[in-house]
């Protein structure tokens, strides 16, 4: 995992331009610079090394990446069909700030699932305590599809981005900065 990304992440470098301000704010307020729970959280969010080994071999025998297309919010099948650009689910350029702002992103929209998922998972384990198997199988199934899934896409989309962002870049590239001053990404 490259530094960078998780200094980022913990000084609150955010991207500013997308829309979703209000958001990160909310992320800023909960979880203050410098405090544990800043802390904590960044290291939920970093890929580990069982999401990075072999090359992300974790989502690709769970199904992530073909899901990853299905997705009504950001999948390239959706988006093919319907013409959409979907920019806040989309890597904006090719810079490394650029994709520095992407990985908070796939932070932020798998902590807005993450409540949904816990409280799915708890109705359907108090359904099945109550005898109610039936229902308890839907809902796990619905928090599977509507929550665990696109949590795993966030997290393997991390996995893909902090990998790029590790790559040194080729000597040509060196040479070439984006307009903002960042290099361009390998």
């Amino acid at each position: 995992m490259n530094p960078d990304v998780i200094a980022d992440l913990e000084r609150g470098t955010g991207p500013d331009d997308d829309g979703w301000g209000w958001l990160y704010r909310s992320f800023e307020t909960l979880a203050p610079v410098g405090t544990l729970r800043r802390n904590l959280t960044c290291a939920y969010f970093s890929p580990s090394p069982v999401e990075t080994a072999r090359d992300g071999l974790l989502y690709r025998t769970l199904g992530v990446p073909r899901f990853g297309r299905i997705i009504p919010t950001g999948g390239v099948s959706i988006r093919r069909a319907t013409g959409a650009r979907m920019a806040p689910y989309t890597l904006s350029g090719t810079s490394r700030r650029a994709a520095r702002s992407f990985y908070y992103r796939a932070c932020v929209f798998e902590a807005l699932h993450l409540p949904f998922f816990l409280a799915l998972l708890g109705l359907s384990i108090q359904r099945a305590l109550i005898g109610r198997l039936d229902y308890a199988i839907q809902e796990a199934l619905l928090n599977l599809v509507v929550n665990l899934y696109p949590m795993l896409h966030h997290r393997n989309t991390r996995r893909r981005i902090a990998a790029l962002l590790s790559r040194r870049p080729l000597p040509h590239q060196i040479a070439q900065n984006a307009p903002n001053g960042d290099r361009l990404l390998p």
